[in-house]
């Protein structure tokens, strides 16, 4: 078994390899790399392969069966301190049937994968490195804990999020709404909003989200990341307009078998036209014709949420009004290994201070 780091021959390879397995989505995708690459200093791609053996190698055919890939971004802050990052990484081969046990050979390509990353950390001085692999599987937290990782006190990208089964016909996805999220999609018709998708509408987007941020007291990012981010090919911006206004705006992840709802944005003065629900009632639609199977809701609180998740309780309940029998899916969450603790510490310190 052996670790490299990837090159751009390695790129058609590496989104199939993505697709091909559960713990594998559009944040490790080479697109979402070359995204993230526009917004932070540097980036890192790591492969995992068996050995080839002589065989194969006289043969001209140097690449062994891929085993596990994970990208990696340095994420530098404002005073200088940096962290690694793999969204949603790594993503390790389900696949292949394997003469040992499948936990083992996963725990043998995650500690590849960590040694090379502890080298990466100390060629840049990184405070952390922090991961959330795309799984429900509980035995992560046991390689974590063996490999000296620990819990992060708040995920990055969202724990609990709800998925759509978009595999039944429209007629039935709209029985199972609740009544009142009905209702709203014919309200917004009656108002006569109109939706339609234009990625390069990413400036009025921003103005749109700028007037969300205030209403909901949160931070997002500027309008250069959505610009880069509007040129992924699997990014849709869907914008809701009345008499030519735009009043509501969503960002959809349109990747392998899975359309996710990323961003979204309204003008709360038009609240009382519904546009969010027919914007999002359109994008489930589309999906569907487009033959993907599920639509993911990206990021939920469940019942009983605490501390932050209790700010998300309303578009929670807007979320749920599409799938309320859907269960919440709950992943591992954000773990990190730590490299310079003091640093950390006052770093994680200030920025409780000045948020």
């Amino acid at each position: 078994m052996i670790i490299r780091h990837a090159t751009i021959e390695d790129r058609e390879r590496w989104d199939d390899f993505v697709k091909e397995n559960d713990t594998g989505g559009f944040t490790q995708s080479w697109e979402w790399g070359d995204f993230l690459n526009t917004q932070n200093e540097k980036i890192w791609r790591l492969i995992v392969e068996d050995d080839p053996p002589s065989s194969r190698r006289l043969a001209g055919l140097r690449r062994g069966t891929c085993l596990a890939v994970m990208f990696l971004f340095k994420s530098v802050a404002k005073m200088g301190q940096s962290i690694l990052y793999a969204p949603r990484g790594p993503v390790v081969n389900d696949q292949i049937p394997m003469t040992n046990d499948q936990s083992m050979t996963n725990d043998q390509c995650w500690r590849l994968i960590v040694e090379e990353v502890d080298k990466i950390a100390k060629e840049e001085g990184a405070m952390a490195f922090q991961v959330d692999p795309f799984s429900e599987d509980k035995s992560w937290c046991g390689i974590f804990d063996e490999l000296g990782f620990v819990k992060c006190e708040r995920d990055i990208l969202p724990r609990h999020t709800l998925m759509l089964d978009l595999r039944g016909d429209e007629e039935n996805l709209l029985k199972q709404m609740h009544e009142k999220t009905r209702y709203n999609i014919g309200v917004a018709k009656k108002h006569g909003v109109e939706i339609v998708a234009d990625n390069l509408m990413f400036k009025e987007f921003h103005e749109l989200l700028k007037k969300t941020e205030a209403r909901q007291k949160v931070k997002f990012y500027g309008q250069n990341y959505f610009k880069e981010l509007l040129k992924v090919p699997f990014a849709k911006l869907y914008v809701a307009k009345l008499d030519g206004k735009i009043i509501a705006a969503n960002i959809i992840i349109c990747w392998d078998n899975t359309a996710t709802y990323l961003f979204g944005a309204s003008d709360h003065d038009f609240r009382n036209v519904m546009a969010p629900y027919l914007l999002q009632w359109q994008a489930i639609k589309d999906a569907k014709r487009d033959w993907f199977w599920f639509y993911d809701f990206w990021g939920v609180a469940p019942e009983s949420s605490t501390g932050k998740l209790e700010n998300w309780a309303g578009f929670t309940k807007f979320k749920m009004g599409f799938s309320p029998n859907a269960e919440i899916v709950e992943y591992v969450g954000t773990y990190e290994k730590i490299y310079q603790p003091i640093q950390l510490g006052i770093y994680r310190f200030l920025q409780k201070m000045f948020k």
